[in-house]
């Protein structure tokens, strides 16, 4: 029950601070604070993701979060009545929020595609195009073609980028394209056991067949060794024979 009291209150406080908004910032405002807020959504997701690509912290991006919310306090502190600020203050610092944060997004983006490539190409190495076909026949099919386009279109996506004019659609559609890696790689991961395990016994009945042809070329080499000496003996046996005679 006093779970349920504490839940409540914490409602009804998030409930004013938002009226509070509503009733302090200006339209435009509430929509520059909405698009980084959306925004963030995207670079949280895309954040998470990295860790699991590479391990290693990226800072380009937690710097620029960092700064987003020291903006994001600037704007606050206003709002509270902690420092003295006008409209165009409020703006500029929410302005600010919204480009860090765009900008975080392109650097997990860029991220994100390089260490997909380099995931793909790991997961795949030492597999031979003939183990893969009898496997896993959509790869080539279907998901290397995908994979082209999303690595052709991605470097559009990048050139788009403008700091100046930050653009949402062009970081949705960047990361749904990398959503798409992602999937892809979560494909080529789920199957990369059993193309190993495929990969190794087909290098094995290939060893073997190596070891029996060179078995038999040795077998032949020898047979043909001792017939040239049988030949040199009966020859000589021959030829000593026709001197004698």
């Amino acid at each position: 029950m006093a779970d349920d009291e504490a839940f409540l209150r914490q409602e009804l406080e998030i409930s004013a601070i938002v009226t509070g908004l509503h009733d302090t910032l200006s339209e435009q405002d509430l929509e520059i604070l909405k698009k980084a807020t959306e925004c963030y959504g995207i670079l949280k997701d895309l954040a998470l993701y990295a860790e699991e690509l590479n391990s290693e912290s990226f800072l380009p991006p937690i710097n620029e979060v960092r700064d987003a919310f020291d903006h994001l306090m600037r704007m606050y502190s206003v709002l509270f009545g902690l420092r003295d600020g006008d409209g165009g203050y409020i703006k500029e610092n929410l302005d600010a929020v919204f480009r860090h944060v765009y900008r975080a997004s392109f650097d997990y983006l860029d991220y994100i595609q390089i260490y997909q490539k380099d995931y793909i190409h790991q997961r795949l190495e030492g597999i031979s195009q003939q183990t893969i076909v009898n496997l896993f026949p959509e790869y080539y099919r279907e998901i290397l073609p995908e994979i082209e386009s999303c690595l052709e279109d991605i470097p559009l996506y990048k050139a788009s980028k403008d700091i100046g004019k930050p653009d949402m659609e062009t970081v949705e559609r960047y990361h749904a394209k990398v959503l798409k890696l992602r999937g892809y790689c979560a494909q080529i991961n789920k199957m990369a056991p059993a193309l190993i395990e495929a990969e190794s016994k087909l290098r094995g009945e290939a060893e073997q067949r190596e070891r029996k042809e060179s078995e038999i070329r040795r077998a032949e080499a020898w047979k043909y060794l001792l017939f040239t000496i049988i030949g040199a003996i009966i020859g000589g046996i021959i030829g000593a024979l026709v001197l004698a005679g």
